[in-house]
């Protein structure tokens, strides 16, 4: 085995000073980022609780405006009905004018379970693309407008 000599420990002792000082300078210069790093990825978990909380918000208004819609549409339908039975005894000199028929509500409008039309844009432009809108204007207005 060899004995060390004092070159060798110098080379060995500024091996470690420059490693260090390596480290030190790595570490600080990668603190800052890796610091970065976990603040952003800190927020992006909050932001991404925070879209899962808005959507079953979302979730939880639509299902109870669809309920409540729901609710509406059967005491309308109850309220109809009440009055195209009362009216005929109620006001007995209307009776030829029929302003309460039964028969004027849906086949199927005694179930619960009544399906209501839903308008699409795609429903709504197939229904209405023979008639346009009725705020166009008969023809040309102001400079473009023909002469008479």
């Amino acid at each position: 085995m060899q004995s060390w000599t004092s070159e060798m420990w110098q080379t060995a002792l500024i091996g470690l000073v420059i490693g260090v000082i390596l480290g030190y300078l790595i570490l600080r210069f990668t603190k800052g980022s890796v610091k970065k790093q976990v603040q952003t990825e800190t927020e992006l978990k909050q932001l991404k609780n925070q879209v899962a909380t808005q959507q079953q918000e979302l979730e939880k208004h639509f299902a109870e405006s669809a309920e409540l819609l729901k609710n509406f549409a059967q005491d309308y339908q109850k309220l109809y009905q009440h009055f195209a039975k009362t009216s005929a005894t109620l006001m007995p000199e209307t009776e030829n004018k029929a302003l309460f028929t039964p028969n004027l509500l849906p086949e199927n409008a005694q179930d619960e379970k009544t399906e209501l039309e839903v308008i699409t844009p795609e429903t709504s432009l197939a229904n209405h693309k023979d008639n346009p809108p009725k705020d166009y204007s008969e023809g040309s207005s102001g400079i473009l407008k023909a002469e008479k």
